[in-house]
């Protein structure tokens, strides 16, 4: 039976929390982490329009993008959409900024329906942390816990996987009052043959580790040490960088943008033949330096501003505004199926949420 924590963890491992930016507010934003889910409902936005069609198919929670609660509240009105999110018993779980930089998130899945090739990053913010999880165990139970951890996402160095380090020893522990010892009796010393369990971990997968270790574990209070580690994991990076299989012109790529986004697109004329491609979904006209860094001879995004035009004109690059929801929206579906793929009893339904605006195809220059 899968609930709204399981599902945040999943979301976790994906793109961890953490990795969002300062300013932003993903996360567990309405409902109860306990309660159990059937079906959610993955959106971009979540509107009032959103709360009906969740509530039409039942669903227990919703996923979006964009988060719902943004700003601080003052007050929590009826009508608003955080009161009927709480009216209906529906929870929220919002992925921003931090399923933009997700490998396999936002950026990669606009990338990919460019049909860039030979994508990295750019804008790279650092390297993802990574901890060190050291858990004593019976020595029965030494390899249920091991696998369990590796697979919660555990014990990879590079090219290696299932990287632990064990070494056997001796536990002693009197079980207190009220206590349900696996081994012993309450108030009575007891000793056990351990291993010292030890592994590596990244941040955004501890959570769901620690979660692992504990269900295989069989103890009723496991004893573990969790240490932030010196290594470093893989790039954190808002920004995809990519070529495309052959050049275009600016206005040749404006078209392919157009067709296979779906919308409406704005670009300024006086680029270059572009083979390299920069994206950034959502508002990411202000990465236009970063963008050029890189080498890119176009930033496909979903706003820019006018002066950002100017300045992309001026050094030769092709900016293109293909909306903000074009140009999120196509993570939506692969994430559905990453999570169908993680909890396969909860359907998890793609819907438009009520989307305030509609596009259609073609380019504005």
């Amino acid at each position: 039976m899968s609930n709204v924590s399981m599902i945040y963890g999943k979301l976790n491992s994906l793109a961890p929390f953490a990795t969002q930016e300062n300013w932003d507010n993903s996360g567990l934003l309405v409902g109860d982490p306990d309660a159990e889910v059937k079906t959610a409902l993955v959106v971009l936005d979540i509107t009032a329009e959103a709360v009906r069609e969740a509530r039409e198919i039942g669903a227990e929670l919703i996923i979006s993008h964009h988060p719902v609660i943004f700003h601080p509240l003052k007050k929590v009105e009826s009508g608003s959409v955080v009161w009927e999110l709480a009216q209906a018993g529906i929870s929220a779980i919002c992925a921003h900024t931090n399923l933009d930089k997700a490998r396999g998130g936002g950026n990669d899945c606009l990338a990919a329906a460019l049909g860039l090739e030979h994508v990295t990053n750019y804008a790279v913010e650092g390297r993802e942390k990574h901890y060190k999880l050291a858990v004593f165990v019976p020595v029965s139970h030494a390899e249920a816990v091991r696998h369990a951890m590796i697979g919660a996402g555990a014990g990879t160095i590079g090219g290696y996987t299932g990287c632990t380090f064990s070494v056997e020893g001796t536990g002693r522990f009197v079980p207190g009052e009220g206590t349900n010892p696996w081994l012993g009796q309450p108030g009575q010393e007891e000793s056990a043959a351990e291993v010292r369990l030890e592994t590596v971990v990244p941040a955004g997968k501890l959570d769901a580790v620690l979660t692992a270790m504990r269900q295989a574990h069989p103890y009723e209070v496991p004893a573990f040490d969790v240490v932030e580690s010196v290594r470093e994991g893989q790039e954190i990076a808002i920004g995809r960088i990519g070529e495309l299989p052959e050049p275009l012109s600016p206005q040749e790529f404006a078209r392919l943008c157009a067709d296979r986004l779906n919308a409406g697109v704005r670009w300024n004329r006086k680029g270059r033949t572009i083979r390299k491609v920069a994206v950034l979904g959502g508002a990411g006209g202000d990465y236009l330096q970063s963008a050029a860094a890189a080498g890119a001879d176009a930033l496909v995004t979903g706003e820019a501003k006018h002066h950002e035009y100017l300045e992309a004109v001026r050094m030769g690059i092709t900016l293109l505004d293909a909306t903000h929801y074009a140009t999120e929206q196509v993570v939506l579906r692969p994430l559905a199926e990453y999570l169908t793929a993680c909890c396969p009893d909860v359907r998890f339904a793609v819907g438009c949420g009520g989307d305030a605006l509609c596009f259609t195809g073609g380019c504005r220059g």
